[in-house]
């Protein structure tokens, strides 16, 4: 039996150095022996029966290269500017939900604003509310009206007072509680015809 060094194989089969090497690395061929020095022998009856029994396979292999990429076996190839569009459209996606819980956010606070709005303008309008300044103006109208009667005390209390000398306390405290409930009576007056005056 004659064995064959690489380059001879590959010249028998009408194959370039390199493509039999190739075929020998992926084990398309088979290596019967080393030589002296570690070269690999090939026994050509083998190899022939091993490259065409092969040859189908690598003729499709080479038909395939020249297909379209969708159109050939394996792993679909990943185009990079299919990557980029996907992320860019990924990025966009993003934004636009941002945008719109934005816009839900001041939607929503304009809605709550209104309704805050609507429930102090019926308060107001109820009289359960009334404006800062027009508190501020009865405040000081009623306070003017007590200190009025609380001044008018010592002119008529004095003669009535220089008449009890032989009066007891339980008299002077009848007399001074009398002039109070007045008093209280005349706020509540005041303060009755106001609240009928704001809902008239």
């Amino acid at each position: 039996m004659t064995l064959l060094n690489g380059t001879d194989m590959a010249q028998m089969l009408g194959m370039t150095k390199q493509a039999f090497g190739a075929g020998v690395k992926s084990g398309r061929f088979s290596i019967a022996q080393r030589g002296r020095f570690g070269h690999p022998l090939f026994d050509p009856s083998v190899v022939k029966t091993q490259f065409d029994a092969t040859r189908s396979a690598a003729e499709l292999q080479d038909h395939a290269r020249i297909l379209p990429p969708e159109l050939r076996g394996g792993r679909p190839v990943i185009n990079k500017n299919d990557t980029k569009n996907d992320a860019e459209n990924e990025a966009k996606k993003k934004e636009e939900a941002e945008q719109q819980k934005k816009f839900l956010q001041a939607k929503l606070a304009k809605e709550v604003a209104q309704v805050k709005h609507i429930d102090l303008k019926y308060k107001v309008e109820s009289g359960l509310y009334i404006e800062k300044i027009e508190a501020k103006k009865q405040g000081v109208e009623l306070a003017e009206m007590i200190m009025g009667i609380l001044q008018s005390w010592p002119s008529r209390l004095a003669p009535e007072l220089a008449a009890m000398k032989d009066s007891d306390e339980h008299d002077f405290h009848r007399r001074l509680e009398s002039e109070v409930n007045a008093l209280i009576i005349a706020i509540r007056q005041r303060c009755g015809r106001e609240e009928r005056g704001s809902d008239g």
